[in-house]
């Protein structure tokens, strides 16, 4: 779904995140459009309009789709047929997204890995040959993948530097997919608490230092002059705002679109809420009720306030296990976010709150002014990754299309139409 402005020449594509369908072949990819993205389209977009979303490839349907032409023109003329535009990739999690046991294994392999580096440029060469773009007419595609590696698995600056030339070379190889297809690729990491950039300044002052590692990347092994790989650099790695991830950090919404939009491209937002409970200590049912959402298979991590100090604790049981201890600070935390996903459009999620104004904020914020995307498009992926453990799988269509209700709404109020 694409959006206009009568004052503004730039585009809004709007898609909902395929990572919530557990897909790991090409096949369970065209199961989970047919079975969900089809009856969606039909219900928002019936007119013969598009339908956008954002495709998730895990590592083998992403390596058949650059290896098999055939498979990759399967899948492009499949997608045409069914009008689902793939405006936005996800290349976060490498394989098994949604098995139990998955937790910090989401960010393996990390960038210091050449399988990191291969998968992702294996996702955008995919992405390359999956939309329509011409000299005439160029695509961006952003490609979401998180910002180096799981915290505790950096040990030093090298490790961080390890990351950024993996990146490097990533560009590279989108600067030669620009060069045959007319399509351009931005790697666009995403903070994530206890991530090695666990927030919106964490991440915007690594991306100095990545681009910077990078530029050097491109001078050495791809024989860019320094002036062109400093300007490759910055157009090809930018930032995805989640959300959710900013609220759990406690970010102000303007602090989160300035930091995300300074000094390279914005790539997307996931436009997603994470729960939230005020004055836990008042709230015995509600503080259970959270306790009680630990799953095997996502990380919740944790944050709260309490006497002006920031916390944070790694899953759920953690904080089981701090509330056990004598004089927690938890006890009586002035609010606690936690790192679950929930439907967008909910303020409230049973006895919990969400932090839905924050994410509607951050949407607002963009909306009311797209000379500062620094980009043509603007993509918003609603990423409700969660719902293979909210309920009835029946539901999900449903819920989804309450959640493009939610944003299209903060859209229409921003005059923005879809055409």
């Amino acid at each position: 779904m694409r959006f206009h402005h009568p004052s503004s020449d730039r585009v809004v594509r709007v898609g909902y995140c395929l990572n919530l369908h557990a897909a790991e072949t090409l096949t369970d990819v065209r199961r989970a459009i047919e079975s969900f993205s089809v009856p969606l389209r039909d219900r928002l977009a019936p007119d013969g309009e598009s339908f956008g979303v954002g495709m998730y490839l895990a590592a083998g349907a992403a390596r058949e789709l650059r290896e098999d032409p055939q498979a990759l023109r399967d899948l492009r003329e499949f997608l045409r047929a069914q009008r689902i535009d793939p405006f936005t990739f996800n290349a976060f999690p490498y394989g098994g997204f949604q098995e139990d046991g998955l937790k910090a294994r989401v960010y393996q392999p990390n960038w210091m890995e050449a399988a990191r580096v291969d998968y992702t440029v294996d996702v955008a060469w995919a992405a390359a040959g999956l939309v329509e773009a011409s000299r005439d007419e160029p695509r961006m595609v952003s490609i979401s993948t998180h910002p180096g590696a799981y915290g505790a698995d950096i040990n030093d600056r090298s490790g961080l530097r390890r990351c950024a030339e993996g990146m490097g070379r990533a560009l590279g190889e989108f600067v030669q997919i620009e060069e045959e297809t007319g399509v351009r690729a931005v790697l666009s990491l995403e903070s994530e608490p206890d991530a090695s950039a666990r927030n919106g300044r964490a991440l915007a002052e690594y991306l100095v230092f990545a681009r910077l590692i990078a530029t050097r990347v491109l001078q050495d092994e791809f024989g860019v002059d320094v002036e062109g790989a400093a300007r490759l650099a910055a157009r090809h790695l930018g930032t995805c705002l989640d959300c959710c991830h900013s609220a759990v950090e406690f970010e102000e919404p303007a602090d989160s679109l300035a930091l995300a939009t300074h000094g390279g491209p914005l790539g997307k937002v996931q436009v997603s809420s994470a729960l939230r409970l005020p004055e836990p200590a008042l709230h015995p049912e509600a503080r259970a009720e959270l306790l009680g959402m630990d799953e095997p298979r996502f990380l919740h991590q944790v944050t709260g306030r309490a006497d002006g100090s920031f916390m944070h604790l790694p899953d759920l049981p953690a904080l089981s296990s701090a509330l056990a201890e004598e004089g927690s600070p938890w006890a009586n935390a002035e609010e606690w976010r936690c790192h679950f996903h929930v439907p967008l459009d909910q303020a409230t999620f049973g006895a919990l709150g969400t932090t839905q104004a924050h994410a509607d904020r951050i949407v607002d914020g963009l909306l009311a002014d797209p000379e500062g995307w620094s980009t043509p498009e603007l993509h918003l992926e609603i990423e409700t990754y969660t719902w293979s453990i909210l309920g009835d799988p029946g539901q999900v269509v449903d819920g989804l299309a309450r959640e493009y209700g939610h944003l299209t709404e903060r859209l229409s109020a921003a005059g923005w139409a879809s055409r």
